[in-house]
């Protein structure tokens, strides 16, 4: 019943989300092997095959771990996602006013979206999980009690310290944008939108001053396109059990958990722990 609801439910808008999250968000993620290479982790041919092995590795554990433990599993990863979207604009400040804008930029997300198409989130969650989400949304629940209270604190802040504004009215369009639009393509709008943006901004300068563009380029594309063509190929082998766009968002949504782990390890770990080294030892 679940499944057919979900089926019906899914539209046109729907799948133009779900196309521009693999297209366009994607290749944010393809980046890795460039910051990879930044870092040093790349420059040989051994470390290269190690530091890939190690990389699919954890992708291959995530999706192992998410079959056996499918409720824990995206506990974990809303859990993460809350982390790794949140220090997109925490970065930007310190101290632990900075914890305080980091959360509520990273629930935004998961508790704008959810809080506000319950029903058509709720119904995701148990397909993704394949039962009953009422766990997961026990989880939601308290991070949205968690959240309102740190708005109020972030929104005390943004009144009396004009620096705080500007991410401020950021999280509050995006709270418009989540209510105004439905949950996938709300998901794709921020995703793709800003957080993939966001993401390529504070990258393309290192990697662009130390590796050359033609290099860039061709490792962007080329994990892009083999990420591709594997996604593809598990939804052909997924269509002779469930139907394509079932398949299509099973395989998005548990790819993006796989990818998110080694992803933040790389990005929000040893990258910016580099650019911390570096920047440190700069006169």
């Amino acid at each position: 019943m679940l499944l057919n609801s979900l089926i019906s439910d899914f539209s046109t808008l729907d799948f133009a989300a779900l196309m521009a999250i693999s297209l366009i968000g994607l290749p944010h993620g393809a980046a890795d092997g460039a910051i990879a290479g930044y870092i040093g982790y790349t420059r040989q041919p051994g470390s290269l095959f190690k530091f890939f092995g190690l990389y699919i590795a954890m992708a291959v554990l995530v999706i192992l771990f998410w079959m056996l433990f499918p409720t824990i599993s995206l506990m974990v990863f809303l859990t993460i996602s809350i982390i790794h979207f949140g220090l997109d604009v925490a970065r930007t400040k310190q101290g632990w006013m900075s914890l305080v804008q980091g959360y509520a930029h990273g629930c935004v997300v998961i508790v704008g979206i959810s809080q506000c198409h319950k029903e058509e989130v709720l119904q995701i969650y148990s397909f993704l999980i394949g039962k009953d989400a009422g766990p997961v949304w026990v989880m939601i629940d308290f991070i949205s009690i968690i959240f309102l209270i740190v708005l109020v604190f972030y929104t005390c802040k943004a009144i009396l310290d004009t620096k705080w504004r500007l991410e401020f009215i950021e999280l509050l369009v995006l709270l418009i944008l989540f209510s105004q639009f439905p949950p996938l393509v709300s998901f794709a709008i921020y995703f793709c939108g800003l957080h993939s943006v966001r993401h390529f901004r504070n990258i393309w300068l290192p990697l662009r001053n130390t590796i050359p563009l033609r290099n860039i380029c061709l490792q962007i594309a080329s994990f892009t396109c083999i990420t591709w063509a594997l996604g593809g190929l598990i939804i052909w082998l997924a269509m002779f059990q469930v139907s394509a766009d079932v398949a299509f968002i099973r395989i998005i949504f548990i790819g993006l958990a796989a990818l998110t782990v080694p992803h933040m390890i790389l990005v929000d770990g040893l990258y910016h722990r580099h650019l911390s080294v570096t920047s440190f030892g700069k006169p």
